[in-house]
């Protein structure tokens, strides 16, 4: 039911600023319970995919052109994508072992080997955001292969056991020259920003570190000044 409205929607079926048909109608169509609809609706108002007006009714949110997050909040780039009303997914999944360079072993405090993800994340197919997790090998060990899919943070807290609450980030230009950046140049145009971001567990242990190139065009970061 829930991904059958997010897909109405995605398809243009539904369009922003639609309101959806009465709950009584909804659950006769979907064949299940009122509080079981309620569920699938409060879940895609979370999500940012519906809006509700009071007395009024629900309906599609109209979604915004740029996908806005504040800095001072940490969550995956899944989620800011889903939260701004596009459809999420992922592609180009790539992960290797590799050596530290000098820059790792100072943020992650370690000489040993890597595991590194690259990634691509797409809003409603187009891809908006590329990026390297990088990743101690003693923390990772095994748990890592290419049929991974979701948000990183989720991985270390349901596989790994370790729960990200914090994460030091450096907005930095991309500079052609480095390997890394070209990469993501290739893959997303030139016109990126990169967010250097080191994550903390909640004994302030260094986990991972990131290189999230986004695309200027899309995304639209900020925080409040005092």
């Amino acid at each position: 039911m829930k991904e059958d409205i997010q897909s109405r929607i995605s398809s243009g079926i539904l369009k922003p600023d639609e309101k959806l048909p009465s709950e009584p109608a909804l659950a006769k169509e979907y064949n299940v319970s009122r509080p079981t609809l309620r569920e699938a609706l409060k879940m895609l108002q979370k999500e940012g995919v519906l809006i509700s007006k009071n007395g009024v009714g629900t309906y599609v949110n109209r979604r915004s052109s740029v996908i806005e997050n504040p800095l001072s909040k940490l969550q995956s780039l899944g989620k800011m994508i889903k939260n701004a009303g596009y459809k999420e997914s992922e592609t180009a999944i790539t992960i290797y072992r590799k050596k530290a360079d000098a820059d790792w072993t100072a943020k992650l405090c370690t000489t040993e080997d890597m595991i590194v993800m690259e990634r691509i994340r797409t809003a409603d197919g187009q891809k908006v955001a590329f990026y390297y997790n990088i990743i101690p090998a003693s923390i990772v060990g095994n748990s890592l292969n290419e049929d991974f899919s979701g948000a990183i943070f989720d991985f270390f807290i349901n596989r790994l056991g370790i729960k990200i609450t914090y994460a030091i980030t450096e907005i930095c230009a991309v500079d052609p020259a480095n390997e890394l950046d070209r990469l993501a140049i290739k893959h997303l145009g030139s016109e990126v920003l990169l967010l250097k971001q080191l994550h903390f567990d909640g004994k302030d242990r260094p986990i991972f570190y990131s290189l999230d190139y986004l695309m200027n065009s899309v995304f639209k970061l900020f925080i409040k000044r005092e």
